[in-house]
Parts: C-alpha cells; sequence; structure tokens
C-alpha cells in the first residue's frame, strides 16, 4: 500500500490509539466539541478518521493497532458516545511522515495552537536535519518566513508561550516578544496582551536596542521601567461608577481638580487605568510579579545547580565502580 492510496476500512474503536504527539488537545467542555459529539451519536461519524498501521512487543507478543493520524474530536467523540466501529482511512507513513501529516491537515484550523503547531515543526526539523525552511514552506503551503517568524515563538518564556496559546496575545505580538530575553519576557506581556503591533513593535524594538548598546559597551543594560498602557476598566466597574458615582468625587479630591474639563479628563484617565491611583496599584502590582519572577529565576538556578551536583555524584560512583570491576 502507497502513502497516496488511503485504505479505507471500518475497524473496532479498541483498535485505535491515539498519537503520543497531538496538536490540538480536546476540550469537552466546548460547544463545538458538544456540537460534533451529538452529531455522531445521532448519524455516525461521515468523514473518516486517518490512522496508520503501528506495532508494539508486549512481553513476547507482537501487538497491532491502529495509530491515530488525524481526527481526534471525531475519535473521542465516537469514544464519549459508545460507538464500537468506526470508518478509517489507513495509510502508511513512517514517523516524519506522521508528523508532517498532522501539521498539514491542522496548519489551517484557525483554533490550533500556534506554539503547540511549531513545536510540531521543530520535530519534523530534527527528524530531518537536512529539511530546508524553503522545503517546509512547500509542505504546509507557507512562505519561509512565515516559518522562520514561527520558529521564533519557540524562545518564549514557557509560561507566556501558554498564554499565547489561549489566544490572550496575538502571535504577531507573541513573534515580536520573543526578541526579548526571557527574563524581560514577562515585563513585557501584559503590552503584548493589550496593545496593538503598530504601539507593541516600536515598544519592543527600542529595548532591544537599548539592550543591544549596552552589550556593545560590555554594560549590562539598566532595567526596564515599567510602563503602563492603557486597559479598558471592566464593564461592571464602568456601570457601577455611572449608577454610584463613588470613585470619581475621589479621584477629584485627591487629584486636586477645580475645572469640569480637568475632571473629565481624569475621569476618561481613570476609564482606561491611567489616572494616578490606577498607575500606582499597577505599578505596585508590577513589582510584585516582577519579585516573583527573580525568585523563581534564582529557585531555577539553586534547582540547577543542585542537579549538577547529583550527576556529578553519580558520574563519580559510577567511574568508582567501573575502575573496581
Amino acid at each position: 500500500m502507497s502513502e497516496q492510496t488511503p485504505d479505507l476500512r471500518v475497524v473496532a474503536v479498541s483498535e485505535i490509539r491515539e498519537n503520543p504527539v497531538a496538536l490540538r488537545a480536546v476540550n469537552r467542555e466546548s460547544e463545538e466539541y458538544l456540537g460534533l459529539r451529538d452529531s455522531i451519536r445521532d448519524v455516525g461519524i461521515l468523514n473518516a478518521i486517518t490512522v496508520r498501521e503501528n506495532t508494539e512487543v508486549v512481553g513476547e507478543e507482537t501487538v497491532k493497532f491502529f495509530e491515530l493520524c488525524d481526527g481526534l474530536h471525531r475519535y473521542t467523540a465516537a469514544l464519549d458516545v459508545g460507538l464500537t466501529k468506526i470508518p478509517v482511512q489507513v495509510i502508511s507513513l513512517n514517523d516524519t511522515r506522521m508528523l508532517e501529516a498532522q501539521v498539514m491537515a491542522n496548519v489551517h484550523k484557525v483554533e490550533t495552537r500556534p506554539v503547540a503547531y511549531t513545536k510540531q515543526l521543530q520535530r519534523i526539523f530534527a527528524a530531518n536535519p537536512t529539511l530546508t525552511l524553503a522545503e517546509m514552506a512547500a509542505k504546509v503551503a507557507k512562505s519561509p518566513t512565515w516559518i522562520s517568524l514561527r520558529l521564533n515563538l519557540l524562545k518564549l518564556e514557557p509560561t507566556i508561550q501558554a498564554v499565547v496559546d489561549a489566544g490572550k496575545i496575538t502571535v504577531s505580538n507573541a513573534v515580536q516578544l520573543a526578541k526579548l530575553p526571557q527574563d524581560e519576557q514577562p515585563n513585557y506581556a501584559d503590552n503584548a496582551a493589550t496593545m496593538g503591533a503598530e504601539e507593541f513593535v516600536p515598544l519592543v524594538m527600542a529595548r532591544v536596542k537599548e539592550i543591544r548598546d549596552a552589550t556593545r559597551k560590555g554594560q549590562a543594560a539598566q532595567p526596564a521601567a515599567f510602563v503602563p498602557v492603557a486597559r479598558l476598566q471592566k464593564m461592571s466597574a464602568l456601570r457601577g461608577e455611572l449608577e454610584s458615582a463613588a470613585v470619581g468625587p475621589q479621584l477629584c479630591k485627591r487629584a486636586g481638580v477645580k475645572t469640569a474639563p480637568d475632571g473629565f479628563a481624569l475621569g476618561v484617565a481613570w476609564a482606561v487605568s491611567l489616572d494616578p491611583v490606577s498607575v500606582e496599584i499597577r505599578t505596585a502590582e508590577a513589582a510584585v510579579k516582577k519579585q516573583a519572577q527573580e525568585d523563581e529565576k534564582k529557585k531555577r538556578a539553586a534547582e540547577r545547580t543542585q542537579k549538577k551536583a547529583v550527576d556529578a555524584v553519580k558520574i563519580a560512583a559510577d567511574a568508582a565502580e567501573a575502575v573496581g570491576k
């Protein structure tokens, strides 16, 4: 059977296993998944999932099974509604081609997580070191520049990668954020989530230039100062203020506002969290967050040092044992 000629079959669900590397996790609570599940309960699977034949050795016995390539949501729904048999397309793929097939099947699905998708690209490159950007681009119908920019997402600090995959930071801003050292990225994460690219790109590039200039002089760049950006108050807070006017009078009194235009300007500033009180609170929060990041950084460094010490002791013990033999 060739890779270009899928073999359509109906197989037992119990014979199918999920691929250990999946691009998209199944959210069983999402409206889209629940709709798919109900449809499969009513009419079954109309579009066959794609699998490949695989084997594993259990004891002295070789066990055959089908490994999922594309169709995780349909397969999961089939399990949830209790189907015992489903239609599959059986294709013949090695491990590298399997990864490529998953990427090609998901490249145009908007719900695919950007960082998860990029990690799959990285696995393909690792499995095929001679593969060029141009060749990969041709496989997924994208440009080499697009591939190169996406690979930059892997330079993001892990917690920020999760935020990007959750859709809270746009891919374009995430690519720019990745240009900063990992220990500085959290300082700009809020800006990445709230600013448009036209504002965020110059902000990041300015900081990148500061770091580059300091490095060129053999110096450490000065710590980046927290810069609050406009962030709309929650609608509940705006409605509450409209009804009770509890915040406005206090702000005006604290700021010493004496004219209606100044009061209006202060109200607009509060609405976008840029009034003096909001800025003070956000600056304090940023300081706490930065300290937590520093503490976590020190903790990771200590853990790495401890691991190196443990590894060194083990290596010494293994060497002594080898000499003794």
